[in-house]
């Protein structure tokens, strides 16, 4: 299990955080506890991507929710997983954040398989290649944004019966 998980960064929709920490210390913690070689420069690598410099020396109790949804994304993101799991990573951000998010998910999908958990529809077209909808342990859709776009207006009530209510 140790050497899966090294491949999976993961981003809880609550992420817990130290709050009595800066950012530069968590991210230092975070580093330390996975044993990451070169740590220092991974380090400013991922404040540099997600634009962190700002807030590097700040205590995270202080940040605004962006902020601290962009350190929990740091932290996910320090040892260079193959694989990024995110559950509705744009939850409580302003438009501008979301937007700023999006386009680092769009970026970072370059590189590594993305797999997004939201009920935001809105969010599917923006970031995703592909969908599956899955409600009460069952699967009601699976195909394409575009697909799914095309089911809006038709039997899109049958498709989310139990997902939208």
């Amino acid at each position: 299990p140790i050497v899966s998980k090294s491949l999976i960064g993961y981003l809880p929709e609550g992420v817990p955080l130290y709050q009595d920490f800066s950012t530069m210390l968590y991210l230092k913690y975070i580093a330390e506890a996975r044993q990451i070689e070169k740590s220092k420069e991974r380090i400013e690598e991922v404040i540099s991507n997600l634009q962190l410099e700002d807030v590097k020396d700040v205590p995270i109790e202080t940040l605004s929710k962006g902020y601290k949804r962009r350190v929990g994304l740091a932290q996910s993101l320090i040892h260079d997983p193959k694989i990024l799991i995110l559950d509705e990573p744009t939850d409580g951000l302003d438009p501008l954040q979301k937007f700023e998010v999006r386009g680092l998910i769009k970026k970072l999908s370059k590189n590594k398989a993305i797999i997004i958990s939201t009920h935001i529809l809105d969010e599917v077209p923006e970031v995703c290649n592909r969908c599956l909808i899955i409600s009460n342990g069952e699967k009601r859709f699976e195909g394409t944004p575009t697909q799914l776009k095309r089911r809006k207006g038709k039997n899109l009530d049958e498709v989310f019966r139990g997902v939208v209510q």
